[in-house]
């Protein structure tokens, strides 16, 4: 399967996330240099009165925003197409391509835990990215381990600039949080505040 944008096409290989919206792809750039990509298909119905979703114009802006700065700590976007199917709208978002996630990082680590070293080195990238998107004055508000993508070489991407919890003001300070949260799993090697629901989430985090 193909996918196609006004630059580039790609070759589909296989899904590896699905989510509220639509699913995560990894892909093989039909190129000479047939570099391997994460592609991003959210697909959405169209609202005749409010247009494309404010989530998807606000994901797309962020990443456009800061991508020219290529920041080592930040996942790069490398290619972007939207078009219309019937009633919906799809979005393809093609993103370098990393193989994990930190918490498929964490799954991995033996039961004595992460050196103090390497977490060191995980919260300093960690917070470096961070530093990066409050400067331009972006704020993440969904940062969490499933958004945190760990390279081959040990190298930390913030990722998935997308949904939250509570439709509201969000200020640079619930990004520290989170990563205070982050530090916390590093050690515990689970999360800190377990919900299997938004409603159970928010009760664990205000008890």
């Amino acid at each position: 399967m193909a996918f196609h944008t006004d630059r580039r096409s790609y070759d589909i290989l296989v899904e590896i996330g699905e989510g509220a919206y639509g699913k995560v792809y990894k892909a093989r750039e039909l190129c000479e240099q047939q570099r391997l990509v994460a592609v991003k298909k959210l697909t959405v119905l169209r609202d005749p009165e409010c247009g494309i979703p404010a989530f998807m114009i606000r994901e797309v802006a962020v990443l456009r925003k800061i991508e020219h700065f290529n920041h080592p700590n930040i996942v790069k976007l490398l290619d972007v197409c939207a078009r219309l199917q019937g009633r919906g709208m799809e979005l393809g978002l093609v993103f370098e391509y990393i193989d994990q996630d930190l918490t498929t990082y964490l799954s991995k680590v033996p039961r004595s835990g992460l050196d103090i070293d390497r977490i060191k080195d995980v919260m300093s990238q960690l917070l470096r990215g961070l530093d990066f998107l409050h400067s331009n004055l972006v704020v993440h508000r969904d940062l969490k381990p499933d958004n945190v993508l760990v390279g081959s070489r040990g190298e930390i991407k913030i990722a998935d600039f997308g949904l939250v919890l509570l439709s509201t003001t969000y200020m640079s300070s619930v990004d520290i949080w989170s990563a205070g949260c982050i530090l916390a799993e590093l050690f515990l090697l689970k999360p800190l505040f377990r919900g299997f629901t938004e409603m159970h989430q928010l009760r664990e985090i205000f008890e």
